[in-house]
C-alpha cells in the first residue's frame, strides 16, 4: 500500500508533535496523576478537593490536576475496592471523605515499583544517550 493511500485512511486522525515537550508533560502528567492520588491518600484520608490540592502541592505544580479529573479517579478506586469513603461534615458541607483500604496500600506499593522501575530505564537510556555522543 502506498503512503499516500495509508495517509488517506488516517487522515481524520492528527499525529502528535512528538519533539514538543507540552506532548510529553501532558502524557507523564495524565499517568502519574492515578499515582499521585494514591500517594496522597497513602498520607492521610481526605475529600476531593483536599486530594486535589495536596497532589498540586506534593508535586510543586509538576501535576496538578483538575477537580474534573480527581473525582472519576476516585470513583474508579472506590468501585474497584482501593477506597472507601465516609461522609463527614466539614466546616458545615458534608463531604464525602476517602480513605485508602489494604488493597489501595498494596495497589500503591505496586505503583510505587513500577514507577521506579520505569525512572531507573529513563535514567539509564540517558545516560547511554550522554556517553554515545561524546
Amino acid at each position: 500500500m502506498s503512503a499516500a493511500s495509508e495517509s488517506g485512511r488516517a487522515g481524520s486522525r492528527q499525529v502528535p508533535d512528538y519533539s514538543d515537550p507540552s506532548y510529553w508533560r501532558g502524557t507523564i502528567k495524565m499517568s502519574l496523576s492515578k499515582f499521585f492520588v494514591l500517594s496522597v491518600l497513602h498520607r492521610k484520608p481526605m475529600h476531593g478537593y483536599e486530594v486535589v490540592q495536596a497532589v498540586e502541592k506534593s508535586t510543586h505544580g509538576c501535576c496538578s490536576p483538575s477537580e474534573g479529573t480527581v473525582y472519576p479517579v476516585l470513583n474508579e478506586f472506590e468501585a474497584g475496592g482501593y477506597l472507601s469513603s465516609t461522609t463527614q461534615v466539614v466546616q458545615g458541607r458534608s463531604r464525602k471523605v476517602y480513605e485508602l483500604t489494604d488493597k489501595g496500600r498494596g495497589a500503591f506499593q505496586v505503583a510505587v515499583d513500577a514507577w521506579l522501575e520505569a525512572t531507573e530505564c529513563i535514567v539509564a537510556s540517558k545516560l547511554a544517550t550522554e556517553t554515545s555522543s561524546k
